[in-house]
């Protein structure tokens, strides 16, 4: 094909599946995992690199999973350096406002060095208000996340371009100080930026701006919502002077592949209604099964590769997916021996 297509596994950093008897809803992303544990985790990542996956990404919370426990997302992904050889790290997306943009600009500088070049630096502006109320940290209103986050993304490439030289940022949010960035990433000029977020105004035209990559997440995943929204970005683009063809694009959601009716079924029926988090609740009802379809890549191979050829078409390029039969790793297997070989 044309297109480099990829496919990256999405890391199960906490378990979503309820107690037995308990009226507790699943957790969309992980509804089989029933307790959180290390090997169990760990098993996943290794999986998905001997499969072929092209990257493994974890997402930045602190608190989602059953008893709310959950791996913190830096922490992880530096552990996964050191027992992972080929498969890329990313945060799908680092919240700017739980660390200092400097110190991150550090921290990915490290990790980009100790695993040879395999860091994909996701970033958004944060959502999870009962996280910020949880850990103290001040929830502003979108529009001013939005623009801490335009300023972190300009302060840490600036102190990747100046390495040992130090860099100086004053901002109306954050300043430093001949500031030094040694060493410096391996990838020149530095990791790929991901940036998620779907506000078409602010968000998307940051993306424009910014970003080497765009993340939509499991919500904005249909096809119809894709060609909108990447359209949006090619217009911010014409109007900050970039050109588009050096963004791509990303689809975050989930994937059942399986040949499997009953097992099947019992996943849609576990899966669905979608339960929502309070900040989503104006998002399009995913109640059915045919509902689902439109939004994720479920089925048999070949109605998953239908599903996959769809949003390639609307531009699609990095599919990271949420295997939601997890801690059963076969619906990962059929999909990398039927699935994936198609578009490679």
């Amino acid at each position: 094909m044309s297109k480099d297509i990829k496919f990256e596994y999405n890391v199960p950093v906490f378990a979503g599946a309820p107690d037995a008897g308990d009226d507790e809803p699943v957790h969309r992303d992980t509804p089989e995992y029933e307790a959180l544990d290390w090997e169990t985790t760990k098993m996943g990542i290794e999986t998905a690199e001997e499969l072929g996956f092209d990257a493994a990404w974890a997402p930045d919370h602190l608190m989602l999973g059953r008893d709310r426990a959950e791996y913190e997302c830096w922490t992880l992904l530096s552990a996964m350096a050191g027992f992972t050889d080929d498969i890329n790290l990313g945060s799908l997306v680092l919240c700017n406002d739980y660390r200092n943009p400097a110190l991150v600009a550090k921290m990915a500088a490290t990790l980009d060095v100790i695993s040879e070049g395999r860091l994909e630096l996701g970033l958004g502006a944060g959502w999870h208000e009962p996280e910020y109320e949880a850990y103290n940290w001040e929830y502003r209103d979108g529009f001013e996340r939005l623009m801490r986050l335009d300023e972190s993304i300009r302060l840490m490439k600036r102190m990747w371009d100046a390495g040992g030289d130090g860099a100086s940022f004053d901002g109306d949010h954050y300043q430093i100080s001949d500031a030094p960035c040694a060493p410096t990433p391996v990838q020149d000029p530095h990791p790929e930026i991901l940036v998620g977020g779907q506000g078409e105004q602010v968000t998307l035209k940051l993306v424009a701006k910014h970003a080497d990559v765009w993340n939509t997440d499991v919500f904005n995943g249909d096809v119809e919502t894709l060609e909108h929204k990447t359209g949006v970005i090619e217009d911010h683009c014409e109007t900050v002077g970039r050109d588009p063809d050096e963004i791509e694009y990303s689809w975050d959601g989930h994937v059942i592949c399986t040949r499997d009716e009953e097992k099947f079924d019992r996943l849609v029926d576990l899966m669905t209604p979608i339960q929502f988090e309070e900040e989503y609740q104006d998002q399009a009802p995913i109640e059915t099964e045919s509902d689902a379809r439109e939004f994720f890549i479920m089925g048999t191979p070949e109605e998953c590769a239908e599903a996959i050829e769809r949003r390639i078409d609307a531009g699609v390029t990095k599919f990271q997916c949420w295997f939601i039969d997890f801690p059963d790793t076969s619906g990962m297997e059929l999909f990398a021996d039927e699935v994936m070989p198609q578009f490679q």
